[in-house]
């Protein structure tokens, strides 16, 4: 009976390193278990209402940022670390160094949704608007943002930071609409920058919402989120 329970107890501990492993080094998801972003994605609009919207948006985004609050809302937004964005919106460190299992928890889900949302970029290969109007954004180096520049659909900024309001939702549910916020403003500035198309961040946030579904169902995901929901809980009792 001991030795029984003993490899039991052997076969829970390897398949809980194996989880914990996989997710820190490559997510929680297989290439077979990920969805196939380029079936789902609608195809970035060249012409017609849903483009006219895109340019419209734009120039939108112009006007708004003359006004120096939102310029330096936006330019804050570009220029700070995604984590301390969250916390700003939460209103305390809910990302952190010491917060291990919860940024193991993050950092597995967004490695999942760049695994589909960097080859989309590469397959519709959409130029950025600033660049197709061959004007400046805002950024605070304007000549480098031009020759770094990486294609605009889908947005990485608005993958990466709706990925980070689902799964922080997930283990903090009672801060659900501050990180919702968070996200969607995040997004915003990117198009307020002149940096992406209203598309671009619309088909940012249908990628990281059809993978969250994905891991929702992935034992590992789930393993990984009780760790990080105890941590949560740990360190709202201090």
């Amino acid at each position: 009976m001991r030795k029984v329970l003993f490899f039991l107890a052997t076969v829970m501990l390897a398949t809980s390193c194996s989880q914990a492993q996989h997710s820190k080094k490559s997510g929680f998801l297989t290439k077979e278990e990920l969805p196939d972003a380029i079936k789902f994605l609608p195809e970035p609009p060249k012409s017609g209402p849903e483009y006219d919207k895109d340019v419209e948006a734009y120039e939108l985004g112009k006007k708004k940022r003359q006004d120096p609050k939102v310029r330096d809302h936006c330019l804050h937004q570009d220029t700070t670390d995604i984590n301390i964005v969250f916390n700003e919106a939460v209103g305390f460190e809910l990302m952190s160094k010491k917060n291990k299992e919860i940024k193991s928890l993050v950092s597995g889900a967004v490695k999942d949704v760049r695994k589909i949302s960097e080859p989309a970029r590469e397959h519709y290969k959409r130029q950025k608007p600033f660049i197709v109007f061959h004007e400046p954004s805002l950024k605070l180096d304007a000549e480098s943002a031009v020759s770094t520049s990486k294609y605009a659909y889908p947005s990485g900024h608005a993958v990466r930071s709706w990925m980070y309001a689902f799964v922080l939702a997930d283990v903090a549910p009672e801060y659900k609409e501050k990180l919702y916020a968070c996200a969607q403003d995040y997004s915003d500035c990117r198009v307020i920058m002149g940096r992406h198309w209203q598309t671009d961040i619309e088909a940012g946030k249908l990628l990281s919402e059809k993978v969250f579904e994905k891991l929702k169902q992935s034992k590992a995901y789930q393993a990984q989120l009780e760790l990080a929901r105890e941590q949560y809980k740990a360190m709202k009792k201090k």
